[in-house]
């Protein structure tokens, strides 16, 4: 049996990392061997599958789409849903007719290029249990204020912007679980199992839950791991608060720091108190002052893409930071920006408050040449988005 797939297109490149998608690591492994592994356990002839170069489907996908009889080529399509709803914005993933339609193909002829496939290929719906978890987003603005996410590793993918090496990694954790190699356990009280490679040590008083941790990873103590992944080492330091995050080989935490839907591509040393929805190249340096503000209180998020901004359709996103980043305190990122790569960014002395003069209590007060001054006295009629 051949052991390659066969794949059309050149991969896109991925701003601001500068890297080829097929090349961006998605929980230790790259797009390109990600994309083999799963295909090599449908137990399907590798050679009956055709993928554009951005495309990913995981193994329980490609095993219900291998079993389709009919003749001629097909493409991979799945019955939209508010989970795999929320992969498809700044992505060719295609919604038509109850259905979102892949760029994965079966059986398609030799030569046949992506347009063409796209056009003739016949659309073939692929159903299976596919298992949802409902995260609770911030009651700003209207609703809605729950969003729903694949759970279970069944789920197909494009990933042609940075947003969606954000929103796939963390999706990919049960697959990590159900593949890889170390020990599978379920300590007391958690409700998933975790794969612990063997040479990695935990403290007794950190908590794992539904996890992937790597070769010699430490884990200090009261840390907290929850439906995440841990790269080879790797050092979580005490206290540390880790969910539905992939942080990559050889980060280290400082303590206290927390993470909620992060991802690192790895080597990094990272100290923020509640990041969330962020994205991070490699060998990047968080203080515990930097914020990507992540919340939008009225509409959904935009995001820079070639030139154009492009709405995500989420309230939630943080933003991006590119490989070798340097930030430093008081950096605050509004959401959905991407910072290139090596940017470094400092404070001034004269950035802190350095005045606090006596203001009535529940009196909104910003910073205005080292000093608090009140919201009023600086913007004149207006309310702080905080408080509308």
């Amino acid at each position: 049996m051949s052991e390659n797939a066969r794949i059309l297109g050149d991969p896109p490149l991925i701003w601001p990392f500068d890297d080829l998608a097929t090349e961006l690591p998605f929980a230790g492994r790259s797009l390109r061997a990600l994309r083999r592994e799963e295909t090599l356990r449908s137990n399907i002839d590798p050679r009956r599958f055709t993928y554009a170069a951005h495309a990913l489907a995981t193994t329980p996908v490609l095993e219900a789409f291998g079993r389709v009889s009919s003749p001629g080529p097909k493409r991979l399509a799945l019955i939209d849903s508010p989970a795999l709803r929320a992969l498809t914005p700044l992505s060719s993933i295609e919604a038509r007719d109850g259905l979102l339609l892949y760029d994965v193909f079966l059986d398609a002829p030799d030569g046949a290029a992506l347009a063409e496939l796209r056009r003739v290929a016949l659309t073939t719906r692929v159903e299976l249990p596919m298992s949802v978890r409902r995260r609770e987003l911030p009651r700003l603005g209207p609703p809605p204020h729950l969003m729903e996410l694949p759970s279970d590793g069944v789920f197909a993918g494009h990933i042609e912007h940075w947003v969606h090496v954000l929103w796939i990694s963390p999706l990919l954790v049960p697959r990590m679980i159900a593949t890889r190699t170390g020990r599978l356990r379920r300590p007391k009280k958690a409700l998933e199992p975790n794969r612990i490679a063997r040479s990695a040590r935990i403290h007794p008083t950190a908590f794992v839950e539904g996890s992937y941790v790597g070769e010699n990873v430490r884990v200090g103590a009261f840390a907290s791991i929850r439906n995440s992944y841990v790269g080879r080492d790797s050092f979580i330091s005490d206290f540390t608060k880790i969910s539905s995050s992939v942080l990559g080989e050889s980060t280290h935490t400082l303590a206290d720091a927390s993470f909620t839907f992060v991802v690192s591509l790895g080597q990094s040393t990272l100290a923020s108190l509640g990041l969330k929805d962020t994205l991070l190249g490699r060998s990047v340096f968080l203080t515990s002052g930097v914020i990507f503000w992540s919340e939008s209180i009225g509409g959904t998020i935009s995001v820079d893409r070639n030139g154009v901004e492009v709405d995500t359709g989420r309230k939630v996103l943080g933003g991006c930071a590119g490989h070798l980043s340097v930030l430093g305190a008081r950096t605050i990122l509004a959401p959905g920006r991407a910072l290139p790569n090596r940017t470094v960014v400092v404070m001034r002395k004269e950035e802190g408050v350095f005045k606090i003069p006596t203001l009535s209590p529940g009196t909104p007060a910003c910073w205005n040449d080292g000093a608090l001054v009140p919201f009023a006295q600086l913007r004149p009629g207006q309310v702080p988005e905080e408080l509308a």
